[in-house]
This record gives C-alpha cells, sequence and structure tokens, in this order.
C-alpha cells in the first residue's frame, strides 16, 4: 500500500512539473512587453499586391504599448497581405490601442533604402489617413487601397525623420536581429 502511495505522489510532483513549464512557455514575453494580439490586413497600390511594403504602426497620443515606444509592423506578401509583428521573439501580433498607419514601399526589399515608391506621401504617422485600432482579439484591419498614378515615376527618398524622433526600423536588414550587430561588434 506504501509503495502505490509513493508512486500516486511521485505522478502528481511530475505533473505539477510539467504544468508550472507549461505556464512559464505560455507567458514568454520579457516583462517590459506589452500582451499583443493577431492582426493582419492588406495593401494594395493600383490594384495589385503592393509585396515588400513596410506597414508601421505609431501609436496616437502619449500613451506607448511598453516601456521602449516599440512600433508594430509588417511586411506585404506577394498576395499583398500582412501580419504584423512587435516583439520579433514573442511571434505575431501588435498590442492594443489607438494607431496611426504608415505605409512605405522601397524599391528593392532585398536592398534597405530610404527611398519609397510611394514619395513619402504616407510615411508620416502625423499625416496618415489611415487610423487603426487594434482591440483585445484576433485582427483584421480594412484593405488599404493606394491609388498612386505617377507610381512610375523614379522613387523618392522618404522624409526626413523629426530631431529626436525614434528611427524607423526596417526589417529587411537581417543587422537588425542580430545581437552582436546591436552591441556595435
Amino acid at each position: 500500500m506504501d509503495n502505490r502511495m509513493f508512486k500516486a505522489a511521485g505522478v502528481r510532483a511530475a505533473s505539477l512539473a510539467i504544468a508550472v513549464a507549461l505556464a512559464a512557455c505560455a507567458g514568454c514575453r520579457r516583462d517590459w512587453e506589452a500582451r499583443t494580439y493577431p492582426a493582419s490586413g492588406k495593401v494594395s497600390v493600383n490594384g495589385k499586391a503592393a509585396a515588400g511594403a513596410l506597414v508601421q504602426l505609431t501609436p496616437i497620443g502619449p500613451k506607448t504599448p511598453d516601456v521602449r515606444g516599440s512600433k508594430p509592423w509588417g511586411v506585404v506578401k506577394e498576395d499583398g497581405s500582412f501580419v504584423l509583428t512587435t516583439y520579433e521573439q514573442s511571434g505575431p501580433g501588435a498590442p492594443a490601442g489607438e494607431y496611426a498607419m504608415t505605409i512605405t514601399w522601397p524599391p528593392d526589399v532585398a536592398v534597405p533604402s530610404k527611398e519609397d515608391r510611394l514619395g513619402g506621401k504616407y510615411a508620416s504617422p502625423e499625416r496618415s489617413p489611415w487610423k487603426v485600432t487594434i482591440k483585445e482579439e484576433a485582427n483584421v484591419l480594412d484593405e488599404v487601397k493606394i491609388d498612386a498614378p505617377d507610381l512610375d515615376a523614379p522613387p523618392k527618398a522618404a522624409p526626413a525623420r523629426k530631431k529626436g524622433a525614434a528611427p524607423q526600423v526596417n526589417p529587411n536588414d537581417p543587422s537588425v536581429f542580430r545581437k552582436d550587430a546591436r552591441k556595435g561588434s
């Protein structure tokens, strides 16, 4: 009888250890990160997918989703869809809140560039025609349809950022995600 009691206690202890480990993994975000919710959408220019365009959300007002002022972003795929992500280690998603959406479209996705096929027209959060609300649930944003008759013109550089403004991250630049590049090594 005592042998069965020890076995049952061992099974309970192992089950508890597994439950604790799973609970810890379920919350695999760093303590400064805001909780994120799935968010996706589509972007087209002149009726065609804007593959390679960068979509970025900037919080409206003084409140930011976290202490670092992180901005959700996504890259438009060949089918015109994008999925927002905020923290590369936590997977896709965006913190709940109100945002201005900006869109820039470099001429060559493989080469980081300040040039914008849209001429910088949608690069400023202050002048953005799109306001987005991320809710505490799965979010499918309204499709963005841009009419750009002068798209065949040579691309223009995006406007210079204001003094003190945070730099925009180009997710196509692999050095952004390398730890040694961030340390200056």
